[in-house]
């Protein structure tokens, strides 16, 4: 069967409300550490990327390279990131974590871990992970069409 535009229009509904869930927990795990949500949600980014460029990392979230730079800016005030040269081009600059920062970030994982755990209590392992491909293939499929 062919979904209809109430199909679309019912996941639309649900990612959104996740999106608002998602931002609702963020801002509230992130309080303690005194950062802006987006600010924690770079460094969250740069973790699993690794050292990148902010234009790669706005490129990545979809959003202007000041937004970024702004971000990385406090995360850098407060030593949770540093910045070096590249060494093949000496006049662009990599976004790293610092050990700080690892910490820091590790901390903020085990509270979102444990807000998931125990909101999600009842799921098996194999039904998160079920979950977890569909939102993927989701995300994947966005991102395709947002490159276009």
């Amino acid at each position: 069967m062919k979904p209809t535009a109430e199909h679309y229009v019912a996941l639309l509904r649900q990612i959104r409300a996740l999106v608002e869930l998602q931002h609702a927990t963020t801002t509230r795990n992130w309080q303690e550490s005194r950062l802006q949500p987006g600010a924690g949600k770079l460094l969250a980014e740069l973790s699993y990327r690794g050292e990148a460029r902010v234009s790669d990392l706005a490129e990545q979230r979809f959003v202007d390279a000041s937004v970024v730079s702004r971000q990385a800016a406090q995360l850098e005030k407060v030593g949770l990131i540093e910045r070096r040269r590249a060494p093949e081009d000496g006049r662009v600059m990599l976004l790293r974590v610092t050990p700080d920062g690892e910490r820091t970030l590790e901390e903020w994982r085990g509270r979102q871990v444990d807000m998931l755990a125990e909101a999600l209590h009842g799921w098996d392992a194999e039904k998160l992970a079920q979950v977890a491909e569909h939102l993927t293939e989701i995300n994947d499929s966005f991102r395709a069409l947002l490159r276009d």
